[in-house]
């Protein structure tokens, strides 16, 4: 384990926050979050040096979770299987258009940590821009060629040494809060960003349910989520970046208050018992009670996403002609996500 100190405010002394363990995935151990008195973040502290974290990553991208979505594919629709990845592509297309960065046949955007590649997908298909992916698991591209006929690179992204401003938009989705040094990994995104090009970003933040549940908000997944950046913070560290933030949005994602019920609870392992598919009868008990409490969920979650209060942060920015040095001082240790696949 090794200290940890808020991106934007190093020198700040981190109030106690949240203890949890980890029930997400269902893995032993008990963590700490502390609370950066000048901007909010939630700050996992002490958390797990890189060769120690792989072990809260092995269920990511499973076999039984791979072959699931492929057979889905292979069943349905892409419209239907990917319907979240696709929304959110029609989102960003339609968003970008009207700030005047419309993507096009003749656009390049990369998606990092693409995942399997859905998103990617999807924003190809509905501009016709060339897309690629860039993700730390080697399943992501076996995945993404296979199903999206997407590419996909794999490692860091700072490893692929893109060439500067190649890019006219990049996406990411859910994968700052899992990076050791997210100051470095901003300055990286827009080095590889044309000037005028665009940044669209989502993270969790804390929320008056992430309030209420601490330690079993279902967003919280500790420990690889690192970081739960405030809205302020997230655009303090977009904007010393390089960036100019255009549009800070708190969309709609149920299931927050659906999965932390389900944690106050006691289920441990919220992913392997209640989203994968054919697990034995305790999960089919634990599936229809999380579909029940979805019944709640999607009104009091669509009120709090209209309120200004939805479990998740989405950025919009736009490239500076000139991006800054980092506004970090120190600047953070950056750490290779890839080494936490190979533990």
């Amino acid at each position: 384990m090794e200290p940890a100190r808020c991106p934007l405010h190093p020198a700040a002394a981190l109030r106690p926050g949240v203890a949890a363990d980890d029930r997400f995935w269902g893995f032993e151990g008990r963590f700490a979050y502390g609370t950066c008195p000048e901007c909010g973040t939630w700050v996992l502290d002490p958390r797990p040096a890189p060769r120690e974290i792989g072990l809260y990553y092995g269920g990511y991208y499973s076999e039984r979770e791979l072959r699931a979505a492929r057979e889905n594919y292979a069943r349905k629709r892409p419209e239907a299987v990917g319907a979240l990845d696709r929304l959110r592509a029609l989102d960003v297309a339609r968003r970008l258009k009207k700030h005047g960065g419309a993507l096009g046949p003749g656009s390049e955007v990369l998606d990092a940590g693409c995942g399997l590649g859905g998103f990617a997908r999807f924003l190809r298909d509905v501009t016709g821009a060339a897309a690629r992916g860039v993700d730390f698991a080697p399943a992501c591209r076996e995945f993404a060629r296979d199903v999206h006929r997407l590419d996909v690179d794999t490692g860091e992204l700072a490893a692929q040494r893109y060439a500067d401003g190649r890019f006219d938009a990049v996406t990411s989705w859910h994968c700052l809060e899992h990076v050791y040094d997210p100051a470095a990994e901003l300055a990286e995104m827009a080095r590889i960003t044309r000037p005028g090009g665009w940044l669209v970003l989502e993270v969790p933040t804390p929320t008056l349910i992430a309030r209420l549940f601490r330690g079993r908000w279902v967003f919280l997944q500790a420990p690889t989520h690192l970081w739960h950046f405030t809205p302020k913070a997230l655009r303090a560290l977009v904007e010393a970046a390089g960036y100019d933030v255009v549009q800070v949005l708190r969309p709609w994602l149920p299931s927050e208050l659906a999965g932390s019920v389900l944690m106050a609870l006691g289920v441990k392992g919220f992913v392997p018992k209640v989203l994968l598919p054919k697990a034995g009868p305790k999960s089919v008990l634990l599936k229809a009670l999380f579909l029940t409490l979805m019944l709640v969920d999607l009104p009091v979650t669509a009120l709090a996403a209209l309120f200004g209060n939805a479990g998740v942060c989405r950025l919009v920015a736009r490239r500076r002609a000139t991006a800054p040095p980092l506004a970090v001082d120190p600047p953070l240790v950056s750490a290779p996500i890839t080494e936490r696949m190979t533990t």
